[in-house]
């Protein structure tokens, strides 16, 4: 009790406020998604069993805990130990891929006695406070691509390890994070812009070859770019960098394509035609619309809610929690999450800005960088505005390395608001 004293007193209590809010969020909903809906349906089986809320009360109990323990952290041994965090995390990335159980083809845990453990998870926490550490003690440096290139390095090797798994949504997080981060630490806009652009090239190279199936949309924006660069008047070694990496971004995408499981590759076709497969790849983006959609304004009230009552949602428990939300709560108790989640991640930025020393600073970017990636590309995969992946709602969907991770980090942010007038 001494140190919830200890923190309420000091640090913004808005921000341990939206913490508890957003727990209360996701027990509400898990109790719903494992209760049948009211009235003639009664009888039928809600497809999600009760246990599955009682364990995520455990995991809410005990990312309770590991907020009030990340908010105590002293932050210079934390930066003193970045290198021994990401190390650590790198054996364990390693280590699940040798020995990991294997579910339905990947391996993302390792099972110690009657919990599982995702290294994954744990590794977006690592990289977040190495990658915070190197841009910190480099931030006076001229030349900022040395220090871009090395966490650049890094943050690969963690991609990489996880994609091997497979998991696409959660390897997607690294590259996102850290370009939250190089971007708070003032790299090139050049570097920036080849970086965007290269993504660009890879995704309309694939829509050429995968869907319409001619090369020329690839072509044309090849030449477009080629003209914008010698209008831009940069720098020839900047031109080139630019292009050689747009050009290596759109011929590998095959090669990228070839390595994903078939159910990866399926939902990304799905993606652009959800109806060519209605009842396979397309099911979960349909009926997570369907859910949304018939919320309208105030929803169709708590515990009423029948596409996940009657079973139509799958994984309505985990990534498709929000629809749930959509569905039951409406419009506007999605945009009370949406909020709540806003408020973290300005509150992230404003902590940046304010704090005197630049390793909380960038820890802070990249905390907001965490939980503005997962929740922007959380709804939009719900709202089928992106491909599925597998992407949980911070401290909202079920899953205890998730709700875990994601309360270790809001501790930090506690931290750094409770030490602002030090740091």
């Amino acid at each position: 009790m001494h140190l919830i004293d200890q923190i309420v007193k000091t640090v913004d209590q808005r921000l341990l406020l939206v913490f508890f809010m957003l727990i209360v969020f996701s027990l509400a909903l898990l109790w719903s998604v494992t209760e049948p809906i009211r009235g003639p349906y009664e009888d039928l089986d809600p497809g999600v069993p009760k246990s599955i809320f009682f364990r995520q009360v455990l995991w809410a109990c005990a990312g309770v805990l590991m907020m009030l323990v990340a908010a105590r952290l002293p932050l210079r041994q934390l930066e003193n130990a970045a290198w021994l965090l990401y190390l650590s995390l790198l054996l364990l990335l390693v280590l699940v891929l040798v020995v990991g159980s294997s579910v339905s083809g990947s391996r993302r845990w390792l099972v110690l006695g009657p919990l599982r453990m995702q290294p994954s998870e744990l590794a977006k926490i690592a990289l977040i406070i190495t990658t915070a550490s190197i841009l910190s003690r480099q931030h006076t440096v001229r030349r900022q691509i040395w220090p871009a290139l090395a966490t650049l390095f890094l943050m690969t090797a963690y991609f990489l390890l996880v994609l091997r798994e497979p998991d696409l949504g959660t390897a997607l997080v690294f590259p996102a994070i850290w370009m939250g981060m190089i971007f708070w630490f003032g790299i090139s806009g050049v570097f920036l812009l080849g970086l965007l652009t290269c993504v660009l090239s890879a995704v309309i190279s694939f829509y050429s070859q995968s869907v319409l199936e001619h090369a020329w949309p690839w072509s044309v924006y090849i030449v477009v770019l080629i003209g914008l660069l010698y209008m831009g008047r940069l720098r020839v070694l900047s031109s080139a960098f630019i292009l050689l990496g747009n050009i290596a971004a759109g011929l590998g995408i095959p090669y990228f394509w070839d390595r994903l499981q078939d159910y990866q590759q399926k939902r990304i076709m799905s993606f652009f035609d959800p109806a060519s497969d209605a009842f396979g790849s397309g099911y979960q983006v349909i009926q997570s619309k369907v859910a949304i959609g018939s919320g309208g304004l105030f929803g169709t009230h708590y515990l009423q809610g029948t596409q996940k009552g009657l079973a139509f949602l799958p994984e309505r428990h985990t990534d498709f929690i929000f629809s749930v939300a959509g569905e039951e709560l409406g419009f506007a108790g999605a945009i009370v999450i949406l909020a709540l989640y806003l408020f973290v991640i300005l509150r992230g930025l404003d902590l940046a800005l304010k704090s005197r020393r630049p390793f909380p600073a960038y820890l802070a970017i990249g905390i907001a960088t965490y939980f503005a990636f997962h929740v922007v590309v959380n709804v939009a995969i719900t709202s089928g505005l992106l491909p599925v992946t597998g992407m949980p709602l911070p401290l909202i969907s079920y899953g205890g390395s998730n709700l875990l991770t994601s309360a270790f980090l809001y501790g930090l942010l506690i931290n750094i608001d409770a030490r602002s007038f030090d740091l």
